[in-house]
Order: structure tokens, then sequence, then C-alpha cells
């Protein structure tokens, strides 16, 4: 059971402890083993890939393939805007990143957007199973690979670029 609590607090709460305790975390995450380290991140990468899904990026009920494109081109940074090319059964969708204060390219994971951590590798294959999931979803269709093409981190582009090809 939860004890009342006024809504002043609760901000407190979201705004300073929960990403100063979700900073101290992912440093402690850091220095775990790979294998730990990776599973750990996976995990959190996949409940943001779920929360993106259903929120922010996920097709519609009813929506057709060219209102969910033009959904995803006309979304607001930092989510989107996201364009989508197709040649047969490859899929290439570009993120355009926000810029940040110092005028680079912002990773769109929403830890790194709020501040509570440097990009992670982790987060480019994160954005690639989210672009395939993506597909999936507007397609009905089985995603073999989805790949990171491209990204601020990988490659130093002002762009995630991931590569999506269906299976045949």
């Amino acid at each position: 059971m939860t004890l009342p609590m006024s809504e002043d607090i609760k901000s407190l709460m979201y705004r300073t402890w929960l990403p100063a305790l979700m900073t101290a975390m992912l440093e402690a995450i850091k220095e775990l083993p790979a294998e730990h380290r990776d599973s750990v991140l996976g995990q959190m990468c996949g409940t943001c890939e779920d929360l993106a899904m259903g929120g922010a990026v996920g097709i519609r009920p009813g929506m057709s393939w060219e209102e969910y494109v033009r959904f995803l081109h006309e979304l607001p940074s930092p989510v989107g805007p996201w364009t989508v090319s197709q040649t047969a059964s490859v899929y290439d969708l570009v993120y355009e990143c926000s810029i940040g204060e110092d005028g680079r390219p912002r990773c769109h994971c929403p830890l790194v957007q709020l501040g509570i951590t440097a990009p992670l590798p982790q987060c480019c294959d994160s954005g690639a199973r989210l672009a395939g999931r993506m597909i999936e979803s507007a397609t009905g269709k089985t995603v073999a690979k989805a790949e990171v093409v491209s990204s601020p981190l990988r490659t130093g582009e002002s762009i995630c670029h991931y590569r999506v090809r269906l299976r045949q």
C-alpha cells in the first residue's frame, strides 16, 4: 500500500531522485563483467523498445502503411522524425537526431536525452531492434535481420540509420 504523497514531492522524485538513481545504477552496471553488463542492459533496452512501440513509434490500429510512414516522418524531436524507404524486402529507417546544446547529434535513447548517461553501444543495437519491430508490426511480416548502418556513436554521422531485412 502506498501512502498519500503531495504532487510536489512526486515531482521532485521524478525530476531529481529517479534520474540520480538511474545514473548511479548505470555507472555501476558499466563496471560489471561484460556478460552480466550486457544482460542487464539488454533487459533495460528491451523494456525501452516495448515502451516506444506502445507509445511513441508504434503503428496504431487501423493505420495504413502510408499513414504510418507519414506518422513517423511527422514525429517531433526527440522521438522523430523518421524516414522509411523500401527496396523489395529491405527497409531503411533513418532517425534524424536532435542536436544537443554542444551542436552535436544526440542519441534518441531516453536516458541520453535526459542526461542520465552517455550513449551506450547497446542503445544502437536496441535502436536497430526497435526499427525491426516497427517494420514487423507495420507489415505483419517476420524480420530476418535488423542492423545499425550508422549512428553518431558508431560512425559519427548525425543520423541513426537502421536496415531491416524481412524473411523471404
